[in-house]
């Protein structure tokens, strides 16, 4: 077992990562909310920059990806949706302020899952034992 946990660890990164690209990049489909989320984004998150840029192609490529992810993030955010409308540079200071529902801390929880899996993966990867040959052929 000891020796596969690198492999378990980085398909649990790749599942979050994946995640992330697809809900992320359903900010740019909120109707009102989503340039002002991307903008702040842009400024202040540069993970979320990451996952909305890359997820944006990804739900590009296939649409009920990006569906998906705006129906997240509408369940998600909704309630900090006024203020961000009001006031949309202060929208990662919302999102990563108080938690206003289950899905939030879902979306949030993921969203640092993410490089800490990876790091994770990456120790293990390293630290995973390795086949010795007493002797040669």
């Amino acid at each position: 077992m000891k020796s596969h946990l690198h492999v378990i660890a980085a398909v649990l990164f790749a599942v979050c990562f994946l995640y992330d690209l697809v809900v992320w990049g359903g900010v740019n489909q909120l109707p009102e909310v989503g340039p002002g989320i991307s903008d702040s984004a842009h400024r202040e998150a540069p993970l979320a920059a990451t996952y909305i840029v890359l997820g944006g192609m990804l739900d590009a490529a296939l649409p009920s990806l990006g569906r998906f992810g705006a129906d997240r993030l509408t369940d998600a955010f909704s309630q900090g949706f006024d203020r961000i409308r009001a006031d949309p540079t202060v929208a990662m200071d919302l999102i990563f302020g108080t938690t206003w529902n289950g899905a939030h801390s879902w979306i949030k929880s993921m969203y640092w899952a993410a490089p800490i899996l990876l790091v994770i993966t990456a120790v293990l990867w390293i630290r995973r034992p390795k086949q010795v040959r007493a002797l040669r052929r």
